[in-house]
């Protein structure tokens, strides 16, 4: 992995960012949880309930892969 290009990756998408809700987030983890915190204390109900229904699916094989979803993608809008 190029961390340099992952980082600058990241700052690209920081800089586009409009969600108050995960920049909220991003300043919690910049400005250190404490060591008794787990950062899955954050992490809504809905968003546990999301992760879980997506391992659950990788379990049952409900997948696609990225050429997949992009041959759809591609079908749907014409590309």
């Amino acid at each position: 992995m190029d961390i340099q290009l992952e980082k600058y990756k990241l700052m690209e998408w920081l800089i586009n960012l409009k969600d108050e809700s995960i920049i909220s987030k991003l300043k919690h983890i910049k400005n250190g949880l404490s060591a008794s915190s787990d950062w899955a204390d954050d992490v809504s109900e809905t968003e546990k309930l999301l992760v879980e229904a997506g391992l659950k699916d990788i379990e049952e094989g409900k997948t696609f892969t990225h050429e997949q979803v992009m041959k759809e993608i591609n079908e749907a809008y014409g590309l």
